[in-house]
Parts: C-alpha cells; sequence; structure tokens
C-alpha cells in the first residue's frame, strides 16, 4: 500500500512540474559528444548519423551546430576546405578551449565505418 502511495505521490509530483522543451540544437550536442571519444568520431554505430550529417551541413557551406549544454559557449570551424586540417575549436564558458579534428569525416557514408 505505502508503494502506491508512494508512486501516486511521485506521478502526482511529475505532472505538477513543468517539463523542459526539447532542445533545437541536439545534433551539436550529438556531434560535440561523438567528437570527443578517444576511439574516434564513429567509433560507436549512434555517431555515424550525427558526424555525416555534420559533413553534408558543412559541405553545403552550413555553420557548425551549436551546442548549450554542457558549458559550451561557442564553436568555430577552422580550414574549412582542408580534408586534412579542418578542425573546430569549442571555447567552454569558463574560458577554456578545445580542440577537435574533422578532417576525412566527408568519407561517412551514413550506413556504417
Amino acid at each position: 500500500m505505502q508503494r502506491a502511495i508512494f508512486g501516486m505521490a511521485m506521478l502526482a509530483l511529475a505532472t505538477a512540474l513543468p517539463s523542459a522543451p526539447a532542445a533545437a540544437n541536439d545534433l551539436g550536442c550529438q556531434v560535440l559528444l561523438c567528437l570527443s571519444n578517444p576511439g574516434g568520431a564513429t567509433q560507436y554505430a549512434q555517431c555515424v548519423s550525427p558526424m555525416t550529417k555534420l559533413w553534408q551541413r558543412l559541405a553545403t557551406g552550413g555553420a557548425f551546430p551549436g551546442c548549450s549544454g554542457g558549458g559550451v559557449a561557442r564553436t568555430k570551424v577552422y580550414d574549412r576546405d582542408s580534408t586534412v586540417r579542418r578542425r573546430v575549436v569549442i571555447t567552454f564558458n569558463d574560458g577554456r578551449s578545445q580542440t577537435f579534428s574533422l578532417a576525412g569525416i566527408e568519407r561517412l557514408d551514413g550506413g556504417g565505418q
């Protein structure tokens, strides 16, 4: 009986609290997570699609997608036209910066490695 009351109380609390809206910048956050993987941006199948979308976006002149989660203040792509030296620099809210290589991502086909 106590479990049922506790469950109903949790349900009431959960429905009373406002839900967070879906983030419009999910692609940027996914890409940053994939790029930060020491095993490579496409080591896991879940990263192939976001990385493919990133390449398509950059290849057509689009900007690197933003990600407001994780304290990211801004992102900037350098050497966009170089398939060897292309990279993104991520600046965090606390001023730290981290660089990730985007070299060779045009080889992704969206179907796996």
